[in-house]
């Protein structure tokens, strides 16, 4: 029994190698067939961009020769045409460049896709990558495939373009040829040219007889000119061919005859009979081109499915050869070969059952994931549920401990209220006891400015005496020009000073604004000292009193120093109560509030 066994796997392997081989062979030799064929397609078609690039070539060759050349006598009038082709030629260079680089890509993307299926891992990672590759790579070529169909087709609508403006051109050549003709009467008898005949050789007699007849009367027109032909035909057509549109047309084209309408007539007949003959010459010619071309696919197919028959007869053949060689070898096979097989056989078997058991391990693997990636979803949706619970946990207690401070605050705010209300009080004790500090203040003020009033009787008289100042100086004769010429005073005539007298008794309020209680007794006010009136300006000469100074800035006085200009005697370190100005200062710079002016500026204690 273990020897049938043996046997019977032995047999049924080595048909299942045998089938297999067969198959494989089979494939091998369709991909091989294929693979001529393609190569064949691919040679002709290579050769035939060969040859058209051998014409293109020629064409260059003769259109720079008869056209660009420097030679030619055209050069300037087909110089803007060779700037076209030039820049044409560079578009052509940059697409070939642009086609060449998208190519290239496509080419290393697909290597590259290769080289990553010669390392096949199985991770769903590995199996995303290769889907994203290939699916950018299809999208690569799907969009070259789209790009160059689309400028196919601008290549196609160009080409259709040209061509009807060849042919309008070629049209519009023809009608300036028969333009060119001598007008014919009657149809001529002439020969057609050779190249007539030429072009009329393959025709169908129907067309050539057409293209003749027109050749010979005179092209689409029958000889006349286009306003003349196409009057005839409008009363023609009006009258529907009715002998009276002959009468009607020779009022309307005074430059023909009846006989010469009449002949014309006889002519569009031949014209229109020759003209109907044509097209369905034309239709039938098609109809069996279409025929002959029916009757050529079906022979090929024919000779095709033969060809194919042919070819299975022989494969068949060959495959019993095959078959036939099998068996005798097999026939001819010795024991070890058997033993070899057999040890094949289970090794396959072996092979088969490592894979069927990876399989089962895969199987549980995928189970096992399945089962943790639940248990992780369950896990997650469980850690949602308790930070659900959580969050509303938070906000009870956060809720809890709003409401708890919204009490304390309320407790709170009433001593907070009390508090502030305390304090407005004592601001507005500690006001009312500035106020009247201030007022108390004032009155002292009022008070000790009462004492210290000046009052002096009018008294008519005393504008003629002489000043204090004058009577001064009038006692003090030493000479006083020893110093640096300072200052030379300019007069102004037109300003008019006050008295010596009404300057004192400014000077006396000014020095009662700033709170200071002149010293008429000789003596200095902060020491009780007695004031020297011997001593004198070193550079005036006046007598000068460095005890007595100004209770501001604690400078000594010089109640002797007179103005250079008016003689008046100054006070530099007093201000005017009113200006803030230095009284008895001349500043050049420093304007009159009332003159503007500034050389002639008087003394702004003085007033006019």
């Amino acid at each position: 029994m273990i020897k049938i066994t043996h046997s019977s796997l032995l047999e049924r392997t080595f048909c299942l190698s045998m089938a297999e081989k067969q198959t494989s062979d089979r494939e091998k030799n369709t991909l091989a067939w294929k693979s001529k064929t393609e190569q064949a397609k691919k040679g002709e078609t290579l050769r035939e961009l060969q040859k058209l690039n051998v014409q293109i070539a020629a064409l260059e060759r003769e259109k720079a020769t008869h056209l660009y050349s420097r030679r030619s006598d055209f050069r300037g009038d087909f110089s803007q045409l060779e700037e076209i082709d030039s820049k044409s030629n560079d578009e052509k260079k940059t697409e070939k460049i642009k086609l060449k680089q998208q190519l290239e890509k496509i080419s290393h993307m697909v290597k590259r896709f290769h080289m990553e299926l010669r390392d096949i891992k199985p991770t769903p990672e590995f199996v995303e990558k290769l889907k994203i590759t290939m699916e950018e790579i299809e999208g690569t070529i799907n969009a070259f495939k789209e790009q160059q169909r689309k400028q196919y087709e601008e290549l196609m609508r160009e080409e259709k373009t040209t061509a009807q403006e060849i042919q309008a051109l070629e049209r519009k050549f023809e009608s300036w040829n028969q333009m060119s003709e001598p007008v014919v009467s009657k149809k001529p008898q002439q020969k057609p040219l050779a190249s007539a005949r030429d072009i009329t050789k393959d025709l169908p007699q129907e067309v050539a007889q057409f293209e003749k007849f027109l050749e010979e009367t005179g092209g689409v027109r029958g000889g006349w000119d286009e306003y003349d032909h196409q009057t005839f035909l409008k009363f023609r057509q009006r009258h529907n061919g009715k002998e009276i549109f002959i009468q009607h047309s020779l009022v309307a084209i005074p430059t023909r005859t009846e006989e010469e309408i009449r002949d014309h007539e006889d002519w569009y007949q031949s014209y229109l009979s020759l003209n109907e003959k044509k097209k369905e010459s034309i239709k039938k010619w098609r109809k069996k081109k279409e025929e002959d071309k029916d009757d050529v696919i079906s022979k090929v197919d024919q000779q095709l499915e033969d060809e194919e028959t042919k070819k299975e007869e022989k494969k068949k053949k060959k495959e019993e050869i095959i078959q036939a060689e099998k068996r005798e070898r097999y026939k001819q096979l010795n024991s070890y070969r058997v033993q070899k097989e057999l040890e094949r056989a289970q090794a396959e078997e072996r092979k088969l059952r490592e894979e069927l058991e990876k399989a089962r391990k895969r199987e549980e693997e995928r189970k096992r994931q399945i089962e943790a990636r639940e248990k992780v979803e369950e896990f997650k949706q469980q850690k949602k549920e308790e930070e659900s619970l959580r969050k509303l946990e938070d906000e009870l207690w956060e809720r809890a401990q709003k409401d708890q401070q919204k009490e304390i605050a309320a407790r709170e705010l009433v001593k907070f209220r009390e508090r502030d209300k305390q304090t407005v009080l004592q601001r507005l004790a500690n006001q009312k006891a500035k106020e009247e500090e201030q007022k108390e203040k004032e009155k002292r003020l009022e008070k000790l400015k009462g004492q210290v009033e000046v009052e002096v009787s009018r008294d008519p008289n005393r504008l003629l005496q002489p000043t204090a100042g004058w009577t001064s100086r009038t006692k003090n004769k030493g000479p006083s020009g020893n110093g640096p010429l300072l200052h030379i005073p300019h007069r102004n005539l037109e300003q008019k000073w006050l008295s010596t007298t009404e300057i004192l008794v400014q000077n006396c309020i000014s020095t009662t604004r700033t709170k200071v209680t002149m010293n008429h007794n000789n003596r200095n006010p902060r020491t009780k000292a007695p004031i020297n009136h011997n001593h004198r300006n070193p550079r005036t000469k006046v007598l000068m009193n460095h005890n007595h100074r100004n209770p501001r800035t604690k400078v000594p006085i010089n109640h002797n120093h007179r103005n250079p200009r008016t003689k008046v005697l100054m006070n530099h370190n007093h201000r005017n109560p009113r200006t803030k100005v230095l009284t008895g200062i001349l500043m050049k710079n420093h304007r009159n509030p009332r003159t503007k002016n500034n050389h002639n500026h008087r003394n702004l204690e003085q007033k006019k």
